[in-house]
């Protein structure tokens, strides 16, 4: 009798993505458009930009039945041009801000990985350095390694994920400063010239300004890059913390291994919609019922599981169906079009998983 095969590790990338289309999401992949931007960065002052970038794979409009015609010696009917900074038809105007958002965002996310690597605050044994979360309930600093020993586990993975969040609050910060410095330098020559990244950040900003979805949210380009980075850093907490619980009775080094070989098995959250990954995540135990990333990952999780590669693997049981009333399009997170920049949020909680013995300490209990 044959038996079931084991699930392969793309099973659940491809179930995701499947689950998006049964309610009507298409998925537009703005990797073109970052390569229409480096070939001509006078793109990013172009109408096409704003109206859905022109390639990406929209609906057209439906043809007209086929007993209409025109009548004889009469133009047949053009569609009409959107107005400057609107959408192109068939495409909802809040499906064109995420697209013209979410591409800048990757664009200018080059930069905040770079800034990232450089201005880390690192000891001199090369460990990094966090901040005293300042609301944390639990009043531990991640500086003194006794009481941080010494705590019990869930404010210890408490303590860090919430330092970690505040740690990359300020490198963002400062990430911002340096752009809008930037654009602002260029502004004041008053001679035109403009750097690439100026010229997008001036344009991300005037689209989060002037776009009704995100001032529904309340998004800036400094409030939506740490809501993005916070949720990056939860998973990748989750990530941690999911080893031994999958894996028990094995040393740091081989959770650190296992966690580092596994994160291209969990990329495709990354690449979901909005809604769909955050019911995923409310579905398996990710996110909290307080929503706050500071939580550690509860035992009765279902997101991961071990792959027939002993790789560490999303679940596609809590998938759950969900679309926006009106909502057609979709790109993912920026942060999975910019090289390396998953990979380094990786590297900062797998590095500190280390440094304060995290796979030890979340087996006691």
């Amino acid at each position: 009798m044959s038996q079931t095969p084991p699930a392969r590790s793309n099973d659940f990338a491809q179930t995701f993505n499947a689950a998006h289309g049964e309610v009507g999401l298409s998925r537009v992949s703005v990797a073109h458009i970052l390569q229409r931007i480096q070939a001509d960065p006078a793109y990013l002052f172009g109408a096409e930009l704003r109206r859905g970038a022109g390639q990406c794979p929209f609906h057209a409009p439906a043809p007209a039945p086929a007993e209409a015609t025109v009548p004889a010696g009469a133009a047949p009917e053009e569609e009409p041009h959107p107005a400057e900074g609107e959408a192109a038809p068939g495409l909802p105007q809040d499906d064109a801000d995420k697209i013209v958002v979410n591409s800048l965002l990757s664009l200018l996310f080059n930069r905040l990985r770079d800034h990232i690597a450089a201005k880390m605050p690192l000891d001199e044994s090369g460990r990094l350095m966090l901040p005293l979360p300042p609301l944390s309930q639990h009043r531990l600093d991640p500086a003194d390694r006794g009481a941080m020993a010494a705590a019990v586990p869930d404010a210890m993975c408490s303590v860090l994920r919430d330092a970690t969040c505040h740690l990359l609050d300020a490198l963002i910060t400062g990430w911002v400063k340096e752009l809008l410095l930037e654009e602002e330098h260029y502004r004041a020559l008053g001679s035109g010239e403009i750097s690439m990244d100026a010229a997008a950040t001036f344009v991300l900003r005037t689209t989060l300004d002037n776009s009704a979805l995100y001032q529904r949210a309340g998004y800036d380009m400094l409030s939506i890059t740490k809501t993005g980075s916070h949720t990056a850093i939860h998973i990748c907490w989750a990530l941690v913390e999911a080893a031994p619980l999958l894996v028990s009775g094995k040393g740091a080094a081989f959770y650190d291994d296992l966690v580092r070989r596994s994160l291209k098995q969990i990329i495709p959250l990354s690449m979901a919609s909005l809604g769909m990954l955050v019911h995923y995540m409310e579905q398996s135990g990710i996110e909290p019922h307080d929503g706050l990333a500071v939580h550690r990952l509860p035992k009765d999780q279902t997101a991961f599981v071990l792959d027939e590669s002993g790789l560490i693997r999303l679940n596609a049981d809590p998938i759950a169906r969900f679309a926006k009333p009106g909502e057609r399009y979709y790109t993912g997170c920026p942060a999975f079009y910019t090289t390396g920049l998953i990979k380094l949020y990786m590297d900062m909680v797998a590095a500190l998983a280390i440094d304060y013995s995290v796979y030890d300490r979340v087996q006691e209990g």
